[in-house]
C-alpha cells in the first residue's frame, strides 16, 4: 500500500471522482483537485467563502461547493479550469444543493422548504418547484434519469 503526503482539508472535505481519476479537497476558501494516481495539483480555485460541502457531478467534470452560511454554491470545470458558476438563493438561504443525473443542472434547496431551484449550467435557464416536503431527501431519478419524483 502506498500513502501519499498529507494535505489539508477542512471538516474532511476530501472526495474522489466518480470516474476515479481525481481527488478534490476543500480548505477553507481554497478548492484543490489533484489527480488520484499521482496526487500532483491539476487546478487550484478561490470560493466566495469557506466551503461546507463538495459534491462531483455524475459524469466527473464538474466540482460543486456548497456555502450554506452565505446561501451560495459555486461550481468549477475540471476541463476548463477557467469556467466557473455562481448561484446565490439570496435571502431565501440555502439548506441543500445536489447535482441533476445528467450533470448538466444543479438543484438548491431554500430554507424552509418554499422550493427547489433547478439551475441549467448549459443555458443558464432556472426553473422552480414549489413547497417540496423535505430539504434534505424527497428527491429522487429514475435509473435513465429521465424523470424525477418529488414529495410534496
Amino acid at each position: 500500500m502506498k500513502f501519499s503526503e498529507t494535505f489539508q482539508a477542512t471538516k474532511g472535505l476530501v472526495r474522489f471522482s466518480y470516474d476515479g481519476r481525481y481527488a478534490a479537497s476543500c480548505s477553507k476558501h481554497r478548492l484543490v483537485i489533484r489527480e488520484s494516481d499521482s496526487f500532483q495539483i491539476v487546478h487550484v480555485h478561490t470560493c466566495l467563502d469557506a466551503v461546507e460541502e463538495l459534491k462531483w457531478s455524475p459524469n466527473s467534470l464538474f466540482l460543486l461547493c456548497a456555502m450554506y452560511k452565505r446561501g451560495a454554491v459555486q461550481v468549477w470545470s475540471v476541463e476548463q479550469p477557467e469556467w466557473s458558476c455562481k448561484i446565490e438563493e439570496g435571502s431565501a438561504g440555502l439548506v441543500n444543493c445536489f447535482w441533476s443525473p445528467d450533470s448538466k443542472h444543479v438543484m438548491t434547496t431554500c430554507d424552509f422548504q418554499l422550493r427547489i431551484t433547478l439551475w441549467s449550467l448549459v443555458n443558464k435557464s432556472v426553473a422552480y418547484i414549489k413547497h417540496p416536503k423535505l430539504a434534505v431527501g424527497g428527491v429522487d431519478f429514475s435509473r435513465d434519469g429521465k424523470f424525477m419524483a418529488v414529495a410534496e
